[in-house]
């Protein structure tokens, strides 16, 4: 996954270019680069590393200065990081200058057919072939030629492309992969996320598939590729940018960790009724679907997406009687069990661009299977697609670990299941006052797990700075947060950090457990606290060092333990969203006493835009 910006106005491009990049840092940061038009000539810089290493090679040596430019800044998926590999990339005459994020799966076909044609390859990327082939196809003007070359590449991109012979325009399309224009007074902006355009515009328009708009200084037109005209309709972006400026604190992970309490709060917004759950998006899908004919329901997503899809699972399982099952979206989109028009796929995604959610979504629709997203983003790629989409209110998470939106989509899915159990009738609508009771007050009992973990985390976190190992325990849902606690740690922490069902220890994994080793044990579920604290002594048995994270007044666990973390007492099926917190932070003062980077992990990105 990679991040375009583009530029054509008034102003310095190279400032406004960099900014955008800099505020994209989080969709790659193996390498940057930019190209520039004083609508005469076009001239090029590109670095290996992150934008800062760009920006500072182009005060030592810079380039020209032009009111046109298009940037990008890289997540390598075909081709080391080098300078080389690095975007825009031009044809051998600099006729071309294109930047890329996504896939061309023809490439190497391609390929071969240029170099039979006796052009000359420099890097290892797919991308290279495409300013070649404009190149061979070049008519003499600018938009015929991207349409004589677009239907030869088959897979996932967005494109922004300048040309040496028109150097006052630049061409952006699409093909699922997120490509968005922003409008200003006389200027028009591009980008793969809507953050790096909210300093300079709130007014944009997503391109959508078939679609090419061709920006000049004076205006903005889309096209479909048979070029007829496209009306582009203007979205308004409530977001404010100041939100995504890190104000007092020293990371963007530790600000989202401590913005749950807000962003659940403008989940439920507007969605508890006193009597029930009203969320607005469903009503017409609702409407439209027999759901008491559903069989099967199924919950697709990849990474921390797919653990709050196992706890929705859960969540579901308690309060409907149809068969539930979760998958990982990387996997659904190759197998999967049968799928109908009397099966429901629920795909999450906190960005709603992630390409394996979206094939997922893709394979979901071609048995014509309805479809509901759970997404944080407005006018993404999956909410555009899917039948119904959710939405959670988290804001923008800039951290490449997800965190707010962990929380905040199981209190979205926690909704949805409300919905679908009193439309089904289902086995558990007895339990659903208990639980919008609990829903009430989930915001407060969020604040205050984080007062009361915060300070005991951060000095337990001291510990983990000579670990290289560490197991994390848990049955039921204390599991499944077991295994996204051991994702953040590993995330941020580079920790071998592994999940186990508290009772398969003994089958095996006990042969890891030496003395001192850590482990922490989640205990928060009533029903399963005597089996955990049984399992817990086996491990101490063998000289562990193990930490337990419990209820308030729980002394069975802290009787067992050499340390005890308590956290509020909430609703059973609302436990997985406070228990996440104390592993949330853990993972990030880890990362922060090992000396690491939290918010831009080595080799990861924040939304995956390739498969």
């Amino acid at each position: 996954m990679s991040g375009i910006v583009g530029y054509i106005g008034k102003h310095s491009a190279q400032s406004i270019l960099i900014d955008c990049l800099r505020r994209l840092d989080y969709r790659g940061y193996d390498s940057a680069g930019i190209a520039i038009s004083n609508f005469h000539e076009i001239q090029l810089r590109k670095e290996k590393g992150r934008v800062e290493d760009l920006e500072a090679s182009l005060q030592l040596e810079p380039i020209i200065n032009g009111n046109l430019g298009i940037g990008h800044t890289r997540w390598a998926s075909h081709g080391t990081p080098t300078i080389s590999n690095s975007h825009p990339l031009c044809d051998e005459e600099e006729r071309f200058f294109v930047v890329h994020n996504g896939i061309i799966e023809n490439y190497q076909q391609l390929k071969k057919f240029l170099l039979e044609e006796g052009y000359h390859f420099h890097t290892d990327t797919d991308t290279e072939v495409i300013p070649h082939l404009l190149a061979h196809y070049d008519t003499g003007h600018f938009e015929e030629t991207v349409r004589e070359v677009i239907p030869l590449l088959k897979g996932t991109f967005a494109l922004a492309i300048l040309s040496k012979n028109d150097p006052n325009q630049m061409i952006a399309l699409s093909q699922n992969n997120p490509l968005i224009i922003g409008f200003g007074q006389d200027e028009a902006y591009l980008s793969s996320d809507i953050p790096a355009l909210l300093p300079y515009t709130k007014d944009i328009y997503p391109i959508k598939n078939g679609e090419l708009a061709v920006l000049t200084q004076t205006a903005v037109e889309v096209k479909t590729l048979s070029g007829d005209k496209v009306t582009p309709k203007r979205v308004h972006i409530q977001w404010n940018h100041e939100e995504l400026e890190l104000q007092q604190y020293e990371h963007y992970m530790l600000k989202e960790i401590m913005e749950q309490p807000e962003a659940i709060k403008r989940t439920l917004k507007g969605r508890l009724t006193e009597d029930g759950v009203a969320i607005p998006e469903l009503e017409g899908f609702l409407h439209s679907r027999n759901l008491q004919s559903f069989e099967k329901i199924m919950i697709v997503g990849s990474g921390t997406s797919y653990h709050s899809g196992i706890i929705g699972k859960k969540i579901l399982d308690s309060l409907i009687e149809i068969p539930v099952e979760v998958a990982i979206a990387s996997e659904f989109s190759c197998e999967h069990s049968t799928l109908t028009d009397k099966h429901l796929v629920i795909v999450v995604s906190q960005s709603g661009e992630t390409a394996d959610t979206l094939s997922a979504l893709k394979e979901a629709k071609k048995y014509g299977t309805p479809t509901i997203a759970i997404t944080n983003h407005w006018k993404s790629t999956l909410s555009r697609q899917a039948d119904c989409t959710i939405y959670t209110y988290e804001g923008q998470e800039l951290a490449v670990a997800a965190t707010k939106a962990y929380t905040s989509q199981i209190t979205g899915l926690v909704l949805l299941a409300i919905v679908l159990a009193k439309q089904m009738n289902g086995r558990g609508v007895e339990q659903i006052p208990v639980l919008l009771d609990a829903l009430h007050s989930l915001s407060e009992d969020v604040e205050k797990c984080l007062i009361m973990t915060q300070d005991a985390i951060d000095q337990f976190a001291q510990i983990t700075n000579d670990q290289e190992k560490i197991f994390i325990v848990g049955r039921g849902s204390d599991y499944v947060l077991a295994l996204e606690g051991a994702l953040k740690l590993q995330e941020v922490a580079y920790i071998h950090a592994d999940a186990y069902a508290a009772g398969e220890m003994k089958h095996g994994t006990m042969a890891l457990i030496t003395p001192g080793i850590p482990v922490i044990a989640l205990a928060t579920q009533h029903h399963l606290r005597e089996k955990t604290v049984n399992n817990i002594k086996e491990m101490k048995a063998r000289d562990a060092y193990v930490v337990g994270i419990t209820t308030i007044g729980d002394d069975s666990i802290s009787s067992v333990v050499d340390e005890v973390m308590y956290i509020p007492e909430a609703h059973p099926l609302l436990m997985p969203i406070l228990a996440a917190i104390p592993l949330q932070l853990l993972a990030y003062y880890a990362g922060c006493v090992r000396g690491y980077n939290v918010d831009r992990p080595r080799n990861l990105a924040k939304s995956l835009t390739v498969e």
